[in-house]
């Protein structure tokens, strides 16, 4: 081998051991930043080296074959020299170090859901662990989609005079996606859940393959996962309507699809965790209900994934002024400090169990998944709506599970992680059926 190759390999080594290096630091204690697409950088580095080290890890043993393979690495003189091999060393013992303690933290969950999930256990399946070949099924493909789901795509759910007001650009935003079970053993009725995908109000779309419609429909559930107008095109409450008309049609038409009208739960992440709490909220509220004040909008549980529950910026962890003037189209200057406090107020969910609560309101199931590396969402959010939530409700059910080292998109993808967090939520939701049914009786 030419003395240039051997050049060019060992430099083009050093550079990728060197830039692991970086990203696996950089995912480990991401800079903080308010600057919101640095954090989606940081966020999706963060979720590559937290959700998958094992793939980054069988990388570097590759390289490391393929230089021993090529007789590279200890054929050049200057690699030869005791500094460089040090240097090497330590980069490859920090960077392997971190990724195994990822992993190690990816693992934990499953004793975490075991703790908060004990009482209902008997509600799900086991959580696999790492000596079950159903653990190494659900780590090694990045998205695993079970085969026994049927989809019904784009189904519209608003009525035709709705269709009318919103004009045809946003007609593609009133659609909804079904998934059921394709070979379900269950005679009666199947619960329902309505999934509210996030994107900070502003994009993303149903489309997306969350892996917790695929999971929870393979587990004898039926999904429904909605489209919802964006803004700044159409300000909020848009959003929440349109969740609200969804729910609708949902209670009037899922019994063609062995759905029960009668027991629907809402989820959502990041921004549609915060429509989802809304949703639960503000049941029958006649203001996010125009043309259709009568229809029953209460929902019988509710699922917040890395949610935003207060947009006051009561706790220092969020930025009114972006969320007045982006999302909901008023600018702060044009308004009085009493307005733009009531239209804030009005949208954040720690606010409404506030006030619901010192009537003596009791609200549906919630289960609260957050994790404590989020940069898009601070944790500190999720913990105050908790600790709020449970003092001014004591008698109502909530369940907080955060999640160690993990960042705002951990549950894109099929890691172990997300695995574990999706049977907490199969196993919350089918308590809060069952629940459900026995009081009903």
């Amino acid at each position: 081998m030419s003395s240039l190759l051997k050049f060019s390999v060992w430099t083009t080594y050093i550079l990728i051991n060197s830039l692991l290096a970086f990203l696996t630091d950089l995912a480990q204690w991401p800079p903080k930043t308010r600057n919101f697409w640095s954090a989606c950088i940081t966020t999706t580095i963060g979720t590559i080296f937290t959700e998958f080290p094992l793939y980054v890890i069988l990388f570097k043993v590759w390289m490391w074959f393929a230089i021993a393979i090529m007789d590279v690495w200890f054929s050049i003189p200057i690699v030869k020299s005791s500094l460089i091999q040090v240097f090497m060393l330590i980069l490859d013992i920090f960077t392997m170090s971190i990724l195994l303690y990822n992993f190690y933290n990816n693992y934990k969950t499953r004793q975490i859901i075991l703790d908060q999930t004990r009482e209902f256990e008997r509600y799900g399946p086991e959580l696999p662990s790492i000596t079950s070949s159903k653990f190494w099924l659900c780590v090694m493909p990045p998205l695993h989609i079970p085969l026994n789901i049927k989809v019904f795509r784009d189904i519209t759910y608003g009525t035709q005079e709705e269709l009318r007001q919103v004009g045809k650009e946003n007609e593609f935003y009133l659609k909804l996606d079904i998934y059921i079970p394709k070979y379900s053993q269950k005679k009666d009725p199947l619960p329902v859940m309505l999934f509210i995908h996030g994107g900070n109000w502003m994009s993303m779309d149903k489309l997306i393959p969350f892996p917790q419609p695929w999971y929870l429909s393979s587990n004898n559930w039926i999904v429904c996962s909605i489209n919802y107008r964006l803004a700044p095109k159409n300000p909020y409450p848009a959003c929440l309507i349109d969740c609200k008309r969804a729910l609708r049609w949902i209670k009037k038409n899922i019994v063609s699809y062995g759905g029960d009208p009668n027991f629907v739960a809402v989820s959502g992440d990041s921004a549609g965790g915060h429509l989802a709490a809304l949703m639960a909220l503000t049941a029958n509220d006649k203001l996010y209900q125009p043309g259709f004040e009568q229809i029953d909008t209460k929902v019988q549980a509710c699922v917040g994934i890395n949610g935003i529950y207060d947009v006051t910026n009561k706790h220092k962890a969020f930025n009114p002024e972006w969320f007045s003037l982006e999302i909901c189209g008023k600018n702060p200057s044009n308004m009085s400090e009493d307005s733009i406090r009531e239209m804030l107020e009005n949208a954040s969910p720690e606010v409404l169990v506030e006030r619901k609560g010192n009537l003596n309101e009791e609200f549906v199931p919630f289960l609260i998944i957050h994790g404590d590396n989020d940069q898009l969402i601070n944790i500190k959010s999720c913990r105050e709506f908790v600790k709020t939530f449970r003092n001014s409700a004591p008698n109502s059910k909530l369940v907080s599970i955060e999640l160690p080292g993990a960042h705002h998109g951990y549950h894109f993808v099929s890691s172990p992680r997300t695995h574990y967090s999706m049977i907490a939520m199969l196993r919350f939701l089918n308590w809060a059926y069952h629940t459900s049914l026995n009081n009903n009786k």
